[in-house]
């Protein structure tokens, strides 16, 4: 029986609260979570070329950015749960995100498109590798914190060595790789602490960076664009707060992990529905509503702790029924996208 993309991708998501619930566990079981995470990103690869082998669908092309936001979404959520990590580094993942995702609705609803670029492919990665590592350098301890900076850099070395001396190419991926984890080696020395550190900086410094030409596009776009300009400001502001609104609640320990994880789940996953409904035409701001309600509900359960669970789950509920009514919207589209123009002043490095 051949194995589609979709299908593969499908099992990315099946096994996401897996590695959740392996976050909450013994040392042993975290390692096993690493592996199974691990795993579970490869998987990108394994449906990337099986949709190159038999052909991409439009389903594929929604599921697979999806899959890899929820599993950021899972990984880091759990760790803000256990308090092994500062709400606000993860805000600031996660907020770049889903403005990303709004400025890219924004402009497909003017006709111009935002693709992908190579960085933002790689950013996504840097942090799938980066929570792995978060996760393994307190159970390696100090003296085996070199050995897990040192064995992949020998790694990456050795395949660019590879490269150049036998097969006359510069894989450039294992290049950057090599580049990134030499800092970490050197502050390895230093301790625990100051990797974490640095490590976290790291990744928050690419997804920010990453997003540079999509902001230089899109916001200059929302001040010219004329029809909606003040819907179109309103869902970037909702897009930016409440990731944040929503960590600072889960920090508090008050509200269950898995109504949280739930709510920015489907705001990622509804976001990705309005840019292919934005992509054929259509102009719904329902979503920078339920947006809003959800802001201010999660305001309210920081407010008043004793209602914080109740509000909470009334907010994920809504994020649950604008998912299942993007995919409505979604599937009542019309087939044949519009033309949209990139715009000459986002330089692309890459699509996927």
């Amino acid at each position: 029986m051949r194995v589609s993309a979709n299908q593969v991708t499908f099992a990315r998501l099946f096994g996401m609260p897996f590695v959740g619930l392996t976050l909450f566990g013994s040392l042993r079981t975290q390692v096993v979570g690493v592996i199974v995470g691990t795993l579970i990103g490869l998987t990108d690869f394994v449906d990337g070329y099986l949709a190159r082998k038999y052909g991409p669908t439009v389903l594929g092309s929604l599921l697979d950015p999806v899959a890899d936001k929820i599993f950021i979404v899972v990984c880091y959520g759990c760790f803000v749960a256990r308090g092994s990590i500062a709400w606000w580094v993860v805000a600031a993942i996660f907020s770049r995100e889903l403005l990303v995702t709004v400025l890219r609705s924004s402009l497909e609803l003017g006709g111009r498109r935002l693709p992908s670029t190579g960085l933002a492919k790689a950013k996504t990665w840097i942090q799938m590798i980066g929570f792995a590592f978060l996760v393994l350098i307190p159970i390696v301890g100090p003296s085996g914190l070199r050995i897990l900076f040192a064995v992949p850099l020998g790694f990456a070395i050795l395949i660019v060595s590879i490269g150049r001396l036998f097969a006359g190419r510069r894989w450039r991926g294992f290049e950057i790789a090599a580049l990134t984890l030499v800092p970490f080696l050197a502050v390895s020395f230093v301790g625990t602490a100051a990797t974490q550190i640095l490590l976290m900086a790291g990744v928050v410094f690419i997804t920010w960076y990453s997003a540079v030409d999509y902001l230089a596009v899109g916001l200059p776009y929302l001040r010219r664009v004329a029809p909606n300009r003040a819907l179109h400001w309103l869902r970037l502001a909702a897009g930016g707060l409440l990731p944040i609104v929503a960590l600072a609640v889960l920090a508090t320990g008050q509200v269950s992990t898995i109504t949280i994880l739930v709510l920015l789940s489907c705001v990622m996953a509804s976001g990705a529905l309005d840019n292919f409904a934005a992509h054929r035409g259509i102009a719904d701001f329902s979503w920078a509503a339920s947006l809003w309600a959800e802001v201010a509900l999660l305001v309210g359960a920081l407010a008043v702790p004793a209602f914080g669970s109740r509000l909470a789950l009334v907010a994920a509920a809504i994020g649950v029924v604008e998912t299942l009514r993007g995919l409505g919207k979604y599937l009542r589209a019309p087939t044949a996208g519009r033309a949209v123009e990139p715009s000459p002043a986002s330089p692309v490095r890459g699509t996927h």
